[in-house]
């Protein structure tokens, strides 16, 4: 039982098909007319944000766009929006991300160093931005991340491939937009590794230690809409009622681990996805099998009762062996194996994924390096 907690959640969430198109509308209710939109290249590409912005032009309001924004991005994108910013000669009042986790992280440190000059990498840890001068409005494009509810931005050191977490409650954006279709078009892999990746922050957000009470009760409802829903939608992506609710389903997830925490399985994942270019929800699919496997006997109880949410039934005995062959029919054990990790990798990815006390406190059972280099070891070996 938790001494104190609190709770940090976004002023305001809209969800409905369609409504990204009342954009204007969400900035006349924060009183703002001059839009900074964050986005990326496939984002762009695809149409997804002209989707955006053409009601935007329709409703004359005037908005420059930084569509740059790199996958697994490093500090220096956010250093890039803002020097395209100053060479744009736009007169900005609001930040509006529109694209999946790497667009919104990136948007939540413009949003909080734009006007106020501060260098990104510094606000690396927890508790050091204090302060975000810019609302901040997020469109997910995507069904996985959950960034758009949560305090956290993650970034990548490009020399090292180490990723470091920003973590502060003024990252939390004033407005969601929850648009499914937007993810309507998303290719397999995406959809896979996006969803898989929502059901482990739900899961993460349910077992983890600090877990609020209201991160509990969240995390088992986001359950409720990813277990039916992540193996329709990878199975027919045009499934447009999955599509509906993997994105409340995500949205859940994000509040939730944003209330309590992500664990092991992303401390994890993150020196995987660092040093080897492999996706986020990939790793964390992966994983998370193994990591369960080792986290059963601390947390027996919960396993059986998230397992029940899913509609897999209560078996906690079998719920890594059930993680496994998700990650497996969606694709994400197919993906993970095509990228070759040397066993000499494995102890230096251990001991980073320990040190990571964010991630690895919160978890259920202790961890030592010598047990993640094992779980590392059975989660990529061939048949494992």
């Amino acid at each position: 039982m938790l001494d104190t907690f609190e709770n940090n959640l976004p002023r305001r969430m809209r969800f409905g098909r369609g409504i990204s198109g009342e954009l204007s509308k969400e900035l006349r209710r924060l009183g703002r007319a001059n839009p900074y939109i964050i986005t990326d290249a496939g984002v762009k590409a695809a149409g997804v944000l002209a989707r955006v912005t053409e009601p935007l032009e329709r409703a004359w309001v005037r908005f420059c766009v930084f569509d740059q924004t790199e996958p697994e991005p490093p500090f220096s994108c956010v250093a890039a929006a803002r020097e395209s910013y100053r060479d744009s000669g736009c007169d900005v009042d609001v930040v509006v991300a529109i694209g999946g986790g790497s667009v919104m992280d990136t948007a939540k440190l413009v949003a909080a160093t734009l006007h106020d000059g501060r260098e990104a990498r510094l606000l690396a840890g927890i508790g050091k931005v204090e302060r975000r001068l810019l609302p901040l409005v997020c469109v997910p494009t995507t069904s996985g991340t959950g960034s758009e509810a949560t305090p956290v931005a993650i970034f990548t050191n490009p020399g090292t491939g180490n990723k470091v977490g920003v973590v502060d409650p003024c990252l939390v954006p004033d407005v969601v937009l929850l648009d499914p279709a937007l993810t309507d078009g998303l290719p397999p892999l995406p959809t896979a590794a996006a969803g898989m990746d929502a059901l482990i922050h739900a899961l993460e957000a349910f077992i983890g230690r600090t877990a609020t009470p209201l991160a509990r009760g969240l995390a088992l409802e986001a359950a409720r809409w990813i277990g039916p829903a992540l193996p329709a939608v990878c199975a027919d992506g045009g499934d447009r009622s999955a599509r509906d609710a993997m994105l409340i389903g995500a949205n859940l997830a994000g509040v939730a681990f944003a209330n309590s925490s992500c664990c092991a399985v992303h401390a994890l994942a993150l020196p995987l996805g660092g040093r080897f270019h492999i996706v986020h929800g990939v790793a964390t699919g992966c994983l998370a099998a193994e990591t369960m496997r080792h986290n059963l006997p601390s947390c027996r109880g919960d396993l059986g009762v998230f397992s029940a949410a899913l509609g897999w039934g209560g078996d906690a005995g079998a719920f890594a062996d059930m993680l496994a062959a998700l990650a497996g029919s969606i694709g994400l054990r197919k993906t993970l194996m095509a990228t070759p990790v040397p066993d000499t990798a494995l102890a230096e990815m251990a001991r980073e994924a320990v040190a990571n006390r964010r991630l690895m406190d919160p978890n259920p059972r202790p961890i030592t390096e010598a047990e993640a280099a094992e779980i590392y070891r059975r989660t990529l070996q061939p048949h494992g």
